[in-house]
C-alpha cells in the first residue's frame, strides 16, 4: 500500500533526469516531458490541494441545488430569487475562497519546479511554501474571493443605471475589463509569489504587463483550462440526455488530477513569461531553464 501512494505522490521509479543532450528543445517538448513523468505525483498533489477546497465546493453544491430547486414562477420573482442566492453565495464564497490562497502558493511552487524539470518533494516543499508565502498568498486569496462578488454587484448596479442613462455603460466596461485583466493575470501570479522577492503591487504590476504583452497566449491558457466546464455547459444546453454522464465524469477529472493539471499548465506558461520578460533583467536570474542551452530563446 505505501508503495502505490508513494508512486502517486514521488512518480514511478526508473525515470532518469534529463542530460544536457536530451533536453527538450521548446516548451512544448518540456511540458509533455514532464508531464509523462509527473502526472502520477499531480494526482497526490491534487487530493492535498482539494483538501482546503472543502468549504467551497460543499457550499457550491448546496447553492447549485437551491438553484435546481428554484421555484418556476413568474420571470420578475425568479430572477428576484436568483439574484438573491447568487450575492449571497458569492458573499460567503469570498472567505472560504481566501483561506485557500496560502495553500494555493504551496501547490505552486511544487509546480514551477515541476515545470522547469525540477526535482520537488510534494509534501515537504508544499509546506515550505506555504510557510514563507502566507501573506502573500493571503493577498491572492482575499482578492481572488472578492473580484467575482465586487464583478457582480459592480456589473447588476451599472446595467440598472444603463437603463436610465446610456453612459453607466463605460464604467461597466472598465469594471469587466479590470476583472478580466484579473482573471488572466492571476493563473501566472501564484508562481511569480512563491519565485520572487517583491511586494505584491509589484507582482500584480508585473503580472498585468506581461499578461497584457502576451494576451493571445494568455487567453488561450485560460481558455484551455476551462475546457471541461465549457463541455459540460454545452451538453447542458444542447445535449441533455448526455448530461448525467459528462457531469459524472467532470467530477472525476477534478476530483483526480484536472485543478493540478490545469495550475501545471499555468506554471509552464508563467515560467516561460518570467523567463522572457524579467529574468533577462535580473542578475544571476536564469533563462531557458529545463531547455537546451541552443533554444534558451
Amino acid at each position: 500500500m505505501s508503495n502505490f501512494f508513494n508512486s502517486y505522490f514521488y512518480g514511478k521509479s526508473g525515470k532518469k533526469d534529463f542530460t544536457e543532450a536530451d533536453l527538450p528543445a521548446n516548451r512544448m517538448q518540456l511540458f509533455r516531458d514532464t508531464l509523462r513523468v509527473r502526472r502520477g505525483s499531480m494526482v497526490g498533489l491534487n487530493l492535498l490541494y482539494l483538501l482546503f477546497w472543502i468549504p467551497a465546493i460543499v457550499w457550491t453544491f448546496m447553492n447549485l441545488v437551491q438553484l435546481y430547486l428554484a421555484p418556476y414562477e413568474d420571470a420578475a420573482s425568479l430572477g428576484s430569487f436568483f439574484h438573491q442566492v447568487i450575492f449571497s453565495y458569492l458573499l460567503v464564497l469570498s472567505p472560504l475562497v481566501a483561506i485557500t490562497g496560502p495553500f494555493n502558493m504551496g501547490v505552486s511552487y511544487v509546480l514551477r519546479n515541476w515545470a522547469r524539470d525540477e526535482h520537488s518533494f510534494p509534501f515537504a516543499d508544499f509546506k515550505s511554501a506555504v510557510k514563507a508565502n502566507w501573506k502573500q498568498g493571503l493577498v491572492f486569496g482575499i482578492i481572488s474571493g472578492l473580484v467575482p462578488l465586487v464583478t457582480y454587484l459592480g456589473a447588476s448596479f451599472y446595467m440598472g443605471m444603463a437603463e436610465s442613462s446610456p453612459l453607466f455603460y463605460l464604467p461597466l466596461a472598465v469594471l469587466m475589463i479590470a476583472a478580466a485583466l484579473w482573471y488572466l493575470s492571476s493563473s501566472i501570479l501564484p508562481t511569480m509569489l512563491v519565485t520572487y522577492e517583491q511586494g505584491f503591487i509589484g507582482h500584480l504590476r508585473n503580472a498585468v504587463l506581461m499578461t497584457m504583452a502576451a494576451l493571445p497566449r494568455a487567453i488561450g491558457i485560460r481558455l484551455a483550462t476551462l475546457a471541461v466546464p465549457t463541455i459540460v455547459m454545452i451538453c447542458a444546453l444542447y445535449i441533455p440526455g448526455i448530461l448525467g454522464y459528462v457531469s459524472a465524469g467532470a467530477v472525476a477529472l477534478y476530483a483526480i488530477i484536472l485543478p493540478v493539471f490545469n495550475k501545471f499548465i499555468c506554471a509552464s506558461h508563467a515560467n516561460a513569461l518570467c523567463e522572457t520578460y524579467l529574468n533577462p533583467k535580473i542578475d544571476g536570474a536564469r533563462t531557458g531553464i529545463g531547455l537546451r542551452p541552443e533554444n534558451e530563446d
